[in-house]
């Protein structure tokens, strides 16, 4: 059953006047003209919706169970022809990154692209750094931040970050020495930096906790049971960060690329760049 938008309208001016003639007046058409949708519409709902007394009509409980419902349906209808009207064209920047690149400094982005909000839709796309490449390479993303072991072609520019150690500060090494980690899945580079020092200083170690998430890393970490790698000042409150001690090396600096479409992005795509190389320079992100 399609029951017509102006159908609505007409029933519910009768239900509120009372009346067909002051619905008719009200709409600014002729009673006939109200008379015949209210026929029409009683014929789609398979029943009176009025009962017609000599100087006014009186609403049958189907009358009233259809009122009810046809305040919402206009009001979403209208709600939707409002909003419709009113859009501006948008343009969507589609930004590929790790959580945790994104936990840590995305928000400045976007709070100085504030005088472009209106007309901009941000579509955030959070994954591993070797997904987020790849999704670039299929033109599903504009930009992506990642960390690779070897530089893109597409890379703009690197910026090597350095780690610290991050841990609670109740966490100890098992009792034979090992060190527990919490890491990203094969192909990351900071578990490979973690891993890497661990061997070059005869340190034994073991996956505690392996997650494509920020949010499983974080967990283990303060749950106390393993220690994984974050940039530099970039840890959660509570957590320690460490450069180095007699149980943990120092780590390696590794790279972090932002990569984009090249000389196909458009203005504000690469405006949106600039803006996070601008926050990378002042306060390096963390990722896998």
């Amino acid at each position: 059953m399609d029951i017509e938008v102006r159908l609505l309208r007409s029933f519910v001016a009768i239900y509120e006047r009372g009346s067909l003639s002051r619905a008719a007046e009200k709409l600014a058409c002729t009673q006939a003209a109200m008379s015949m949708r209210l026929k029409i519409l009683e014929t789609e709902v398979g029943g009176p919706l009025f009962i017609r007394h000599h100087h006014r009509i009186e609403p049958t409980s189907k009358g009233s169970e259809l009122y009810a419902k046809a305040l919402g349906v206009l009001a979403a209808y209208d709600e939707m022809i409002s909003t419709t009207r009113s859009q501006r064209p948008r343009t969507k920047v589609r930004i590929g990154m790790p959580d945790d690149y994104a936990f840590s400094f995305l928000s400045r982005v976007i709070v100085n692209m504030r005088d472009r909000m209106a007309e901009t839709e941000f579509e955030i796309v959070c994954d591993l750094s070797a997904k987020l490449a790849a999704a670039l390479q299929r033109q599903e993303i504009d930009i992506a931040l990642v960390t690779l072991a070897a530089r893109p072609t597409s890379a703009r520019q690197p910026i090597m970050t350095r780690l610290n150690w991050v841990f609670s500060a109740d966490f100890q090494s098992e009792a034979n020495g090992t060190i527990p980690l919490a890491v990203y899945p094969e192909g990351c580079v900071f578990r490979r930096t973690m891993i890497s020092a661990l061997e070059a200083s005869q340190r034994t170690w073991r996956v505690a906790v392996q997650s494509s998430s920020q949010a499983g890393i974080l967990a283990a970490v303060q749950a106390g049971v393993a220690v994984t790698s974050m940039a530099v000042g970039t840890a959660p409150t509570g957590l320690v960060e460490l450069i180095g001690n007699a149980h943990l090396p120092e780590l390696d600096a590794v790279p972090l690329y932002l990569l984009s479409q090249g000389d196909q992005a458009g203005a504000l795509v690469r405006r949106v760049e600039d803006l996070i190389l601008a926050e990378l320079g002042n306060e390096p992100a963390n990722g896998a």
